[in-house]
């Protein structure tokens, strides 16, 4: 498996080759105005020119055409998506809590039809929802006994 080359460095490569105005561009020389290791640049440009670990030699100038086709696909295949917007935050206010005595008076209030049945085709919001859970939530920690204070005993010490 073939491993990609990094796209800093590649950049940086290229810009190099297309400022220096030589005519021939061995590894070496394009390693020292890179900064990079020969071995590591050269790792990075084998997806150009297979035979680069072997020869050195090679003119690294008849690789700029083919950087530049692989960094233009890059682009357009890295096109950027525009951002999801994020979900509003259900917020329930103390007020809107207070309104309802119990989970039954919140199901009375919002299910209930003319007569008091409870209406099967009746439906919640995601606020309501909401609302319901915070409400659930209470009850629980109303119902949850307290917990005790622990008792704290001295040990007697033998004289």
């Amino acid at each position: 498996m073939e491993k990609k080359p990094d796209l800093y460095r590649l950049k940086r490569t290229l810009s190099v080759l297309e400022k220096k105005n030589k005519k021939y561009v061995t590894l070496d020389m394009l390693s020292k105005w890179v900064g990079v290791y020969p071995d590591v640049l050269a790792d990075d440009l084998i997806m150009f020119e297979p035979f680069i670990l072997m020869d050195s030699s090679i003119n690294m100038n008849d690789l700029i055409p083919a950087i530049k086709e692989y960094l233009e696909k890059l682009e357009t295949v890295k096109e950027k998506k525009p951002a999801e917007p994020k979900p509003k935050r259900e917020v329930a206010k103390k007020e809107e809590l207070a309104e309802y005595a119990s989970i039954g008076d919140f199901v009375y209030k919002r299910m209930a039809g003319p007569g008091g049945l409870i209406s099967p085709s009746a439906s919640l919001s995601d606020h309501d929802l909401y609302v319901l859970s915070k409400l659930v939530k209470e009850e629980q920690a109303r119902r949850k006994p307290k917990k005790k204070a622990k008792k704290v005993t001295k040990k007697k010490t033998k004289k």
